[in-house]
């Protein structure tokens, strides 16, 4: 050996064979230490939003004892501290009462790579939407306020976006193992979190929303067998609808509008063909899960019995982390419409979303739905994922990035708030640091909006003006290896102005705020593609 070995090494080792330092080979000759390098692993994204809002800010967030550091950024104080990871004595690590999981699944490692964010900033009443929480703010439909749902200002949520950028997926992944470029799970019909062009690849037509599985079985078949509905289709037939393609593109009478339709139509023949053959190409996949979640979720019992919604979303969780794992797919969003309650409630959106019941018991209710989201969904995914050991000496969580998100604030649909709670795990291949309470907040500037709720409501706070989502949204992307260049192109919401006529800005998603506080994030606003403070490494 040109390379001693350290005399500790080979004490731990001699008590038994147990204990021994195994071969180090790039310890020895140059000829072992040259082993080809393993390529990076790649990162992964999941996103779980919760409809309504309205959960309380002493309900959602831990308690502000826990902000013991503080940094200066921009015109405030960011404050942040450490998550405890020890359980309480009923076996749970708490944070807060959302916050809130079984310390079987929220071990002290597990607990070390969360983070919870307050302060992060949608500062106008975005009404209800399905997918503001991925930047496509413009989803509410409703024309709500002056500057939002102007025609032309839709876009992909995050999760398409990157999922269509040439910077997330290699060439090997798309030739080799890639069968999905992003996938979405849903316990039946619904609105769903995840929006993309109908010509994703091109980024034209209409932004709509995408299609979700609430099957876990399907789900599997979606990933791992994408080519079953295709066996035996005839490649040359393909080759025919091509040729065609081409000559009615250059035809001198065809539309814009026909153009398009064309493109969307050729895209799918693409998809097509390429699923064909990374199909041919795939290993023997995972074995198709024994039990079907549609067992829990037709089940008579499964609107009002907490212990199938968990079920059901444990099995949709192992799928997602198999497709993780092997790379099939590395994007996935869900829905959570599972509300972990034992009393039936046909009205949700009435009885627990506007507050039916009462302010107190809906809350109660809307509590129970937000936590079991974060227990079942949330830390039981990011326990899967970190007993996935990596080829670097990590585990798959360390390189992913996992968040659950709310469809609004403190109040239904975003009514007087401004902060947009949010929960991440994961560090995103090293992007971020983890283990936090952060809160981006100026406490020099209090908004006095929800006042008048405050007897009725009272676990709710009155807000300080934070940082901007879009921030947010632009530090994933960079977390995930998205460059600025390629999702920099936002601009303000005008009705009475094109986008491409409209101020330019920085951060993801189109950019609107309240005029009555426009002053308080003036400084904040041209920081929308920085790294964020306090959490990041950069």
């Amino acid at each position: 050996m040109k390379t001693s070995m350290n005399r500790r090494m080979f004490l731990r080792g001699a008590g038994g064979a147990a204990l021994a330092i195994p071969f180090l080979p790039s310890l020895t000759t140059k000829a072992f230490a040259q082993d080809p390098e393993l390529p990076p692993v790649g990162k992964c994204f999941f996103a779980t939003c919760t409809a309504h809002g309205d959960i309380w800010n002493d309900n959602m967030y831990p308690t502000d004892a826990l902000l013991t550091q503080s940094m200066p950024y921009a015109d405030r104080d960011v404050r942040y501290g450490t998550l405890p990871s020890i359980a309480d004595s009923n076996g749970n690590v708490s944070w807060s009462p959302v916050f809130t999981a079984s310390a079987q699944k929220m071990t002290p490692t597990l607990a070390a790579k969360f983070n919870v964010l307050r302060g992060l900033d949608i500062p106008y009443y975005i009404s209800h939407n399905s997918g503001g929480w991925g930047g496509h703010f413009n989803s509410n439909g409703t024309g709500a306020i002056p500057g939002v749902c102007g025609p032309g200002f839709d876009t992909p949520t995050i999760d398409q976006f990157m999922a269509y950028s040439d910077s997330f997926y290699s060439e090997l992944d798309l030739n080799t193992k890639m069968t999905q470029r992003s996938f979405c799970f849903a316990p039946g019909l619904g609105c769903y979190p995840s929006h993309n062009y109908t010509t994703p690849s091109a980024r034209k037509g209409q932004v709509i929303m995408q299609k979700a599985i609430s099957e876990n079985r399907q789900l599997h078949k979606y990933l791992f067998q994408p080519a079953v509905s295709y066996a035996g289709l005839d490649t040359t037939i393909i080759d025919h609808v091509k040729d065609r393609y081409d000559a009615l593109k250059r035809h001198p009478r065809i539309s814009r509008g026909d153009l398009l339709r064309l493109d969307q139509h050729i895209e799918s023949i693409h998809v097509i063909e390429r699923k064909i053959q990374v199909a041919a190409a795939l290993p023997s996949p995972p074995p198709q899960p024994s039990m079907d979640s549609d067992n829990y979720l037709y089940h008579h019992s499964f609107p009002h019995d907490p212990v199938e919604n968990a079920l059901w979303c444990d099995l949709m969780t192992d799928v997602i982390a198999s497709a993780f794992s092997t790379g099939v797919s590395r994007i996935a969003t869900g829905v959570a419409n599972v509300f972990f309650t034992s009393r039936l409630i046909n009205d949700w959106h009435g009885s627990v979303g506007h507050s039916g019941l009462g302010s107190s018991i809906a809350q109660g209710y809307a509590i129970g739905y937000n936590q079991g989201t974060f227990e079942h969904i949330l830390v039981g995914l990011a326990a899967k994922l970190d007993a996935i050991e990596t080829h670097d000496g990590q585990t798959l969580l360390d390189h992913s990035l996992l968040m659950q998100a709310s469809e609004a604030g403190q109040v239904t649909h975003h009514g007087g708030c401004v902060n947009t709670p949010i929960v991440t795990a994961g560090g995103g291949g090293g992007f971020f640091n983890t283990g936090m309470f952060v809160d981006f907040t100026n406490q020099n500037r209090v908004y006095q909006d929800l006042s008048g709720v405050l007897q009725v409501k009272p676990g709710i706070k009155l807000e300080s003006p934070g940082l901007l989502y879009n921030q947010f949204l632009a530090n994933i992307l960079l977390a995930m290896g998205i460059p600025n260049e390629e999702w920099e192109h936002f601009s303000e919401f005008s009705l009475s102005e094109p986008p491409e006529r409209t101020t330019p800005t920085k951060g993801y998603g189109y950019f609107h705020v309240d005029p009555q506080k426009a002053a308080d994030y003036a400084m904040v606003k041209p920081l929308m593609s920085d790294p964020l403070p306090v959490i990041t490494n950069t």
